[in-house]
């Protein structure tokens, strides 16, 4: 696995593995989205879930860079290393998979299970079940224009996966304080010669004066993916997750579904979540100077209050290769919204240019 595994100061707990057998079968039962239940796929039987213990909180950012107190999934679950983009994925131990969910590579390798990751603190489970998903991905490939004619071939090679995807998440107090040059604009009427006369023409100019303020902005749950297959822009591209939402973890929820183990750490994370915290900054202190327009713009920030929580976050995807590429689609397992990358095809956008090419030239003969 490459990436970060946080590593307690002191002994964690032993693992305690769970089944969740049905009642009425005997066979495991898994997360229903529909019913909100989990659900025996043979015989149709529901369970609640039970309710776990504790709420979901941050924690000063000193106590979470210090590890984790509990860890594993707290259930038992198979590991698979993909080759490709190093993700390391888990599922139910009785089941077995042949391609990665994040790229659909089908390099992946049985992987030794990981007692030393972090077990989330809390879970969005899935509402959006699978049939809403598998809708919405036919909505988009019917959508798209200037792709390849088999990429509807070509992305059914890899079905549909239901996925838990690690997230960070942040909080942070800022006192920013900003300079700038802020920029006035004005009209100057300017005389010029056209054809021997003169015309009058207005120019815009710009007066430049000093200018200086404060910014104080409280960020709440800046989401940080913890996942080595999820690109950055494509998971803040079906953001926002109901973080205020997260439930205290509890296994049975992953039942029937997949979950990657963390592949950044709270360190990392942070680093990433300031990085996206400074730019917001940036762009609201510069809706904060006066005039119309600015330059030399400096932003010094003053952080205090920085906490953080974990969880897992429900994401369906379809991953396929194409041209020995990875291309996704995503939708996010509980408001439903959508995204995703497709191949371009260069043959069909070189044939709209020469068409428009054409009809310019058809057209400027008959105006002609």
């Amino acid at each position: 696995m490459t990436g970060t595994s946080v590593l307690p100061e002191t002994p964690a707990a032993p693992v305690k593995l769970r089944k969740f057998p049905c009642a009425a079968c005997g066979a495991d039962v898994v997360w229903n989205p529909g019913a909100a239940s989990l659900k025996c796929p043979y015989c149709g039987a529901t369970k609640d879930v039970p309710k776990a213990s504790g709420e979901v909180t941050e924690r000063p950012i000193e106590e979470a860079l210090k590890g984790a107190s509990d860890l594993g999934w707290g259930m038992a679950r198979k590991a698979v290393s993909c080759r490709g983009c190093g993700a390391t994925t888990t599922f139910d131990a009785g089941l077995a998979a042949s391609r990665c969910a994040f790229c659909g590579a089908p390099a992946v390798v049985e992987a030794p299970p990981s007692t030393t990751m972090v077990r989330p603190e809390g879970l969005l489970p899935f509402r959006v079940d699978r049939n809403a998903a598998t809708g919405k991905f036919r909505q988009w490939l019917s959508s798209l224009w200037f792709r390849p004619d088999d990429l509807s071939q070509k992305s059914a090679l890899s079905e549909l996966k239901g996925v838990y995807v690690p997230f960070w998440t942040f909080d942070a107090a800022t006192h920013s304080a900003w300079t700038a040059e802020a920029g006035f604009d004005y009209q100057v009427a300017v005389q010029v010669e056209e054809n021997g006369q003169l015309r009058t023409h207005y120019e815009t100019r710009t007066r430049w004066e000093p200018a200086e303020g404060v910014l104080e902005h409280f960020f709440d749950d800046v989401p940080v993916a913890a996942s080595s297959g999820l690109p950055p822009d494509l998971a803040r591209a079906i953001e926002p997750f109901p973080t205020s939402e997260l439930l205290a973890y509890e296994p049975s929820y992953l039942s029937g579904f997949l979950a990657e183990e963390y592949a950044v750490g709270p360190k990392e994370a942070l680093a990433s979540a300031q990085r996206r915290m400074t730019e917001e900054l940036y762009a609201a202190c510069g809706r904060e100077v006066p005039g119309d327009r600015f330059r030399g713009l400096e932003v010094r920030t003053a952080w205090s209050g920085l906490a953080c929580k974990n969880g897992l976050f429900p994401v369906w995807i379809a991953a396929y290769q194409y041209g020995e590429k990875p291309y996704r689609f995503l939708v996010n397992g509980v408001t439903g919204k959508t995204d995703g990358h497709a191949p371009w095809s260069w043959v069909k956008i070189g044939l709209a240019i020469a068409a428009a090419v054409l009809l310019f030239i058809i057209f400027s003969s008959i105006a002609g």
